[in-house]
């Protein structure tokens, strides 16, 4: 590989992690500090919070979407700079 390839394959890279660290800091930690208006409801039979019901059941479908967002993007970097997959 080329050192310019080489370059651009780990800039490309490393905006991508840092976009998916930014927005799994952004999932959980802050939607979770901002839920407070709605845990002045509670689920019926369970007691619990609504908020914290939301929020935690948001986040966990949040995650898997960003991971499977992230494989596909990483998998185009990684085919685009002709790295993995047999070379």
């Amino acid at each position: 590989m080329p050192d310019a390839n080489i370059q651009s394959y780990w800039m490309r890279t490393r905006k991508l992690m840092l976009l998916m660290m930014s927005l799994w800091v952004l999932v959980s930690v802050v939607i979770p500090l901002l839920v407070s208006p709605l845990n002045q409801f509670t689920l019926p039979y369970l007691e619990l919070p609504f908020g914290f019901f939301m929020s935690s059941h948001g986040a966990l479908i949040a995650f898997i979407v960003m991971l499977l967002w992230f494989a596909r993007r990483q998998d185009r970097i990684d085919r685009d700079h002709f790295v993995g997959r047999g070379s």
